[in-house]
């Protein structure tokens, strides 16, 4: 039996995002380039599903539940980096998370091409950054 296609999205979609762990053992200077790239790599496929991103995990009511699952999976992509300092830890991890996708769903909305996503890549990354990452004085 083959998969429709709704469940295509949503298993490639939360393949996507668990392949974008931050290791805890990141150098300092390749953090934001680090969240940069998750941000890019889904907001390209979500571009690249525009029909199947809006309808289903934009505007629907299932879309709840799939952001609700990105979110957890974020949250555990963020939780051992977070463990060894690299981000605070006065902000609860599932907050962390769930800001990141907050802010991806914002920037999914918004037209553009590649060059543009990756402008806003780097925008969302040097908010999520500023205000989550423990950097040294």
């Amino acid at each position: 039996m083959t998969a429709t296609p709704t469940a295509l999205f949503r298993q490639q979609l939360f393949t996507l995002a668990r392949t974008l762990k931050i290791d805890p053992q990141v150098p300092e200077n390749q953090v934001m380039d680090r969240i940069a790239l998750s941000f890019r790599k889904l907001l390209n496929f979500l571009a690249q599903n525009e029909q199947a991103s809006r309808q289903l995990f934009l505007l629907s009511a299932e879309g709840r539940s799939d952001q609700r699952v990105l979110s957890e999976i974020m949250q555990e992509n963020l939780q051992a980096a977070q463990q060894s300092g690299v981000f605070r830890q006065d902000i609860a991890l599932s907050l962390l998370a769930e800001f990141f996708v907050a802010m991806l769903l914002q920037l999914a909305q918004l037209p553009g091409d590649a060059p543009a996503r990756h402008q806003q890549s780097l925008a969302a990354t040097r908010l999520f950054c500023e205000g989550a990452w423990l950097k040294p004085d």
